[in-house]
């Protein structure tokens, strides 16, 4: 079924396109209205397919900044306010010119966010929420007029459709959704002489669900205390090379926080690595011939590391 138009393709020079619902599909992205502002394009889309995808594993509020169909950083918080402002801090160089997700409505604390992130220089191109007030509509409207403020209504709990549809020329592959991610906590294993502590342990829970919605290879390192990724390294072709970039990314904020793996370490380059930046925890997928020497490292290093025994690739 036909829904919705865009203003062009992957491209500008890509003709407009359009997006297709299946007849009896739940999914939010069916109810997506256009307050005000821009068109979506092919990009905007998907970005807000992906921003969906990374909140609503989440009861509390939630906001994911996404650039190029992958986060930029995603933070919880006691508001939306408290969870956009964390997700914007995470990268705010990143933060400029991405889409914006919450998985809660935009109040007026919330929209006014907004004035102060352009004080910083960051501008949003598009902003999604199950709804917002009219107050917050004309608060970012007036932050920035080109923004475009979209809402989606409820986000259901359970989804319509069990599986989860790849196209490529010519078909399809067909897999289901990698969700339930909660269910595997009780597989995890400590490998290490050190055990995490509770709040470790809680944190690498969180950066679990946050690693599993970003595109691989990935790594992440997640705040000590705070439910907000700190650094973000994606899509490289070497799991060091994304160890390199979230640990740089995250700057002064590796000491005593939680480095997330998306698959095992097949060298134990990276937990060295996190090691010399302080890193106080380890939680990776494990099952790697060379997992002896990874668990080596980490025990030379005095850091708590925790197998999950399963994968959490997103691509």
């Amino acid at each position: 079924m036909r829904k919705l138009k865009l203003r062009y393709g992957e491209n500008p020079h890509q003709i407009p396109s359009y997006v297709y619902f299946e007849p009896r599909t739940n999914s939010p992205l069916k109810n997506l209205k256009k307050i005000t502002g821009r068109e979506l394009s092919y990009i905007n889309f998907t970005d807000i397919t992906a921003g969906l995808e990374t909140v609503r594993m989440f009861k509390e509020p939630a906001a994911v900044v996404i650039k190029h169909n992958s986060p930029s950083g995603i933070a919880l918080g006691k508001s939306s306010e408290e969870a956009l402002r964390r997700a914007v801090s995470a990268d705010p160089v990143s933060a400029f010119g991405g889409v914006v997700i919450l998985n809660k409505p935009i109040d007026e604390k919330t929209a006014k966010a907004f004035a102060d992130f352009k004080e910083d220089r960051v501008q949003m191109d598009i902003v999604a929420a199950p709804s917002l007030s009219k107050k917050a509509e004309v608060i970012i409207h007036k932050v920035r007029k080109t923004t475009g403020i979209y809402t989606f209504g409820t986000i259901p709990q359970k989804r319509s459709n069990s599986k989860h549809l790849k196209y490529f020329y010519g078909g399809y592959v067909s897999q289901p959704w990698d969700d339930n991610i909660e269910k595997s906590f009780k597989d995890w294993k400590c490998v290490t002489k050190k055990k995490p502590t509770g709040q470790q342990l809680k944190q690498m829970q969180v950066a679990w669900k946050f690693i599993s919605r970003i595109r691989s290879n990935s790594i992440i390192v997640v705040d000590e205390v705070i439910p907000m990724t700190r650094g973000i390294g994606s899509g490289q072709t070497a799991r060091i090379f994304s160890t390199e970039i979230a640990l740089k990314h995250a700057g002064k904020h590796t000491k005593g926080a939680i480095l997330a793996s998306d698959s095992f370490f097949p060298f134990p380059d990276s937990v060295a690595l996190a090691a010399k930046y302080k890193i106080a925890a380890i939680v990776q997928q494990g099952g790697s011939m060379n997992d002896q020497a990874s668990i080596d490292a980490a025990n030379k290093a005095k850091l708590p590391m925790v197998f999950t025994y399963r994968r959490a690739f997103w691509h």
